[in-house]
């Protein structure tokens, strides 16, 4: 039965992932001996055989070690393989810092991240060029832990020798909509630290306390204690935690308030502020000092410039409004921003995109990096980067608007056949490389905008990583294998089904919706093309079905037509998802590691599951309602009537009790979405450009708002009502509702 599931869960893989295999690299020799590394190491020599260790080995650090980065390999050893060396043991695992570990190597941040591991009977050594490089070879060494049959562990016997190709490897928090609890954060620290990440772009806008502008902040934000003590704890583990503030656009975490309305671009739009306007760059610039204050040994900033549509479209700015004032508007906002933070210590990373002219890239500081270099980006482009000296980060996104789950294998996405963002990572940094561009480190994005759980973002974050440290290999088979290994336990259940599915049954959730013109929006300032253009909002929902006349019960049925084929899809659909759910059941209590991120994918896979059975089941109470209006035996039509009322009132049950397990699993690692505190309440505001998922409500319901604007609860009162009202007419005793709430 589990050679049955292993190799199932491959077919649903190779399926997942068919026509992006050729080319990408070898298998490792790791991997062939049954072990995995995450990123792949560079250079193993291994002999085949294997080395037995326990708990009776003792860690010997040498005298240039760190008592931090002891620990590390001590504490991690316990939390992931209830592991203990008390210091006594005939076996030794040996830390040492030495310079001359791994040589040859360009560049000295990539050579200080190098190191070498070397195994043999009763001995480990585990050397780094510097901290760094040894930090991460402990990681290695933990990861090639692989439990033996009688309790220990067993490792390859040979040497590993490693480095990274790009010495950043930046994953994105975006937490626009809402906020991790601090254990959280320290936890996906660690596991970051664990796949060799060694710097995170934090986009707070409201999360954080801004002392000296607190309006800014959101009742739940980070205070700038917190914040010390993440980057401190981030820092301990070769993690730069670089704050990522959004301006001079996306600003409508600050320009919503009126203490800061007069400061927009134009007084109508909440999305930018103005550029031209020193009292609102002094603005920028508090905030700016607000985090830097909080990350102190930080070296770099994130000062965004993300999607400044509308820059120079202020009226303090003394210039025509066109597409050259737009693009040098820009370039004077990055300039002064560099200089402003090379004087206090940070180097700055921005998205150097539109609406910025290619042309006038050759005006921007060199030392600035590019966080947004992707295949996309024209050729122009990298060449005017280069003739400055700019570096670039090799992008990708692992979520950019898709609802629920990520786009992580191919699929039919917006009417658009993909291949899938996975498959968009191998091949990116030497894709660009091969067009010249200069990458210093890959950037792994993971947008807010559709309020998808962090859990929901680790193989995307991870898959990125490795085509940063070892660009060339391997094969995104084996990186995908790799992670799960890493992830989730060397004999945990093979979960890559488990994606593709949830996948299936988000894309399924995301496509089911009429969208109509939005009653809760009015039209948005703009777009990417400019004021006024676009902006149309649009509404989720699905048309209940029609109700019949209370006097005759005439009607013409239309869910089942209108619906059809989401009917039919959602019926399929419900066969994978008892596979699903049955298989991460049975899963939670197998895998060796990250057992809460299973229980968020439960979450998903039931709300999946409610919204399949919901158009299977208003189908099937349409079909009741149907039998009912065609009956010529008024009793008979009164049940049918009651079947559809008591199988609308199952969906609405089932929706209440979703929901609850819902949040409540959610709730375990964040706090509740914009929940008042201490006397402060969210102030929420609809971005006037931005029509993001997750923000059309303020709390976490924005994930029920489609079924909300059904308005089930009031369709079955008017239900109840006409049977009542029927079966008054014809004298039949009505039971199984509740014809008293009716009533009132």
């Amino acid at each position: 039965m589990i050679r049955f599931v292993k190799i199932q869960n491959l077919l649903f893989l190779f399926l997942a992932l068919a026509g992006n295999v050729s080319g990408q690299g070898t298998l490792s020799s790791l991997r062939s001996l049954g072990y995995a590394v995450f990123p792949t190491p560079q250079k193993t020599e291994l002999t085949g055989e294997r080395v037995i260790i326990d708990g009776s080995w003792q860690v010997i650090s040498g005298s240039s070690v760190p008592q931090k980065i002891t620990e590390a390999l001590t504490r991690r050893a316990l939390e992931l393989h209830n592991l203990r060396f008390p210091g006594k043991g005939t076996g030794r695992i040996e830390l040492k810092v030495n310079k001359n570990a791994v040589t040859g190597i360009t560049g000295e941040e990539r050579s200080l991240q190098a190191y070498k591991i070397t195994i043999g009977p009763g001995s480990v050594t585990i050397e780094g060029n510097g901290e760094a490089g040894l930090f991460y070879g402990i990681q290695s060494f933990l990861q090639l832990m692989k439990p033996a049959r009688d309790g220990r562990f067993q490792l390859p016997e040979g040497t590993i020798t490693d480095w990274p190709d790009l010495e950043l490897r930046f994953i994105h928090w975006d937490t626009k909509h809402h906020r991790e609890k601090m254990e959280t954060l320290r936890r996906y620290i660690d596991w970051a630290a664990y796949f060799k990440v060694n710097a995170i772009a934090f986009e707070l806008e409201d999360k954080y306390e801004y002392p000296r502008h607190p309006v800014i902040a959101g009742p739940n934000a980070l205070t700038k204690k917190e914040m010390e003590e993440l980057t401190r704890y981030a820092l301990d583990r070769f993690i730069q935690l670089v704050p990522d503030v959004q301006a001079p656009a996306h600003m409508g975490y600050v320009l919503k308030h009126k203490e800061f309305a007069h400061l927009r671009a134009e007084p109508e739009s909440n999305y930018q502020i103005c550029m031209c306007d020193e009292e609102a760059m002094k603005l920028i610039f508090d905030m700016y000092q607000d985090l830097i204050d909080a990350t102190p040994g930080v070296k770099y900033f994130f000062v965004s410039t993300d999607e400044v549509y509308y820059a120079g479209i202020c009226s303090k700015c003394n210039h025509q409004y066109t597409d050259e004032s737009r693009s040098q508007t820009w370039v004077n906002y990055l300039n002064r921003v560099n200089e402003w933070m090379n004087a206090r210590g940070r180097r700055v990373l921005a998205w150097v995109e539109y609406p910025l002219l290619p042309e006038d890239i050759t005006r921007l500081p060199g030392d600035v990096i590019d966080g947004i270099m992707h295949p996309n980006k024209k050729q122009e482009w990298i060449d005017n980067e280069n003739k400055v000296g700019i570096k670039q980060l090799s992008y990708n996104s692992m979520q950019g608007s898709e609802y629920l789950f990520p786009n992580y294998f191919r699929t039919l996405y917006r009417g658009r056949h993909i291949d899938g963002r996975l498959s968009d990572t191998f091949g990116a940094v030497t894709g660009l490389e091969a067009r010249g561009a200069n990458l210093i480190g890959t950037f792994a994005a993971a947008w807010d905008d559709a309020g998808l759980h962090s859990e929901t973002f680790w193989l995307g974050w991870a898959t990125v990583t490795q085509y940063g440290w070892t660009k060339k290999t391997p094969l995104l088979f084996q990186s995908i294998a790799d992670f799960m290994d890493v992830f989730y336990g060397y004999f945990s259940p093979e979960m890559a089904d488990a994606y593709v599915l949830l996948e299936e049954g988000a894309r399924f959730y995301e496509t089911l919706w009429d969208r109509v013109a939005s009653t809760e929006r009015g039209k948005g300032y703009g777009s990417s093309y400019g004021k006024g253009i676009g902006g149309d909002m649009v509404d989720l929902l699905l048309q209940m079905p029609p109700l019949p006349e209370k006097k005759d019960l005439n009607m013409i049925p239309a869910f089942r037509e209108k619906y059809g084929p989401k009917i039919e899809e959602a019926s399929a659909l419900l066969k994978k998802n008892d596979l699903l759910i049955s298989q991460l059941m049975h899963d939670i209590s197998r895998v060796d590691h990250n057992r809460y991120n299973l229980e968020v994918f439960l979450a998903i896979a039931y709300l999946e599951r409610y919204t399949m059975e919901t158009v299977v089941n208003l189908a099937k109470v349409e079909d009741y309602l149907t039998e009912a209006s065609k009956s010529d035996e008024p009793a008979q039509a009164v049940g049918q009537l009651i079947n559809a009322y008591k199988l609308s009132g199952k969906i609405i049950n089932d929706q209440h009790a979703m929901w609850s397990d819902f949040t409540a699993t959610w709730n375990k690692s964040r706090l509740p979405k914009n929940q008042s505190r201490n006397g402060k309440k969210y102030l929420h505001r609809f971005d006037d450009v931005k029509d993001h998922f997750a923000d059309r409500r303020m709390g976490l319901d924005y994930m029920m708002a489609p079924f909300e604007r059904m308005q089930m609860e009031a369709w079955r009162q008017q239900l109840g009502k006409i049977i009542t009202g029927y079966a008054g007419i014809h004298n039949i005793p009505v039971t199984g509702i509740d014809a008293k709430r009716l009533e009132d």
